[in-house]
């Protein structure tokens, strides 16, 4: 004889949504993470590439392209276009990055008429925390994250 207590036996309607209520905002967290850091992983690529070209660009440019004069803001016409480069190249991050900084030396010095010897670019993307914004402003002070890509190259060309 089988005795079933069901005046003793809880009924478990519910108990998925109050799980699913606690566990929910860990797992967000846990995925916004990743997705966070695989972002900031794909700008700075972005930035280093764009930086790299750049510099490749000035550095393989003859003595005649480098002294010719014709790009914008008082720039030779080779660093004018190897920004250019760089800035095509970062298109695609404008819409989602706070800011872009492009600086091309060559010697430590704008580029000139002078024949240098390295020709260095900095590349430097800002990124804003839209998704976590005020956790990480508690813990880190701030909500941007500033990545730098130098790429520094010999001159090549003669």
């Amino acid at each position: 004889m089988v005795v079933r207590y069901k005046r003793f036996r809880r009924s478990a309607n519910g108990s998925v949504v109050v799980e699913m209520a606690l566990i929910l905002p860990l797992f967000l967290i846990l995925l916004a993470g990743p997705l966070y850091m695989a972002r900031a992983a794909w700008f700075y690529s972005v930035g280093q590439k764009a930086a790299h070209d750049a510099t490749r660009y000035v550095a393989t440019a003859t003595q005649a392209e480098l002294r010719t004069a014709g790009g914008g803001f008082n720039e030779a016409r080779v660093p004018a276009i190897a920004r250019w480069i760089a800035q095509q190249e970062l298109g695609e991050l404008v819409p989602l990055t706070d800011g872009i900084a492009i600086g091309i030396q060559c010697d430590g010095e704008p580029c000139s008429a002078l024949t240098p010897t390295q020709v260095h670019t900095s590349v430097q993307v800002t990124l804003h925390d839209h998704l976590l914004g005020s956790l990480t402003m508690d813990y880190l002070g701030s909500t941007d994250m500033t990545m730098t890509s130098e790429v520094t190259m010999r001159y090549v060309a003669q």
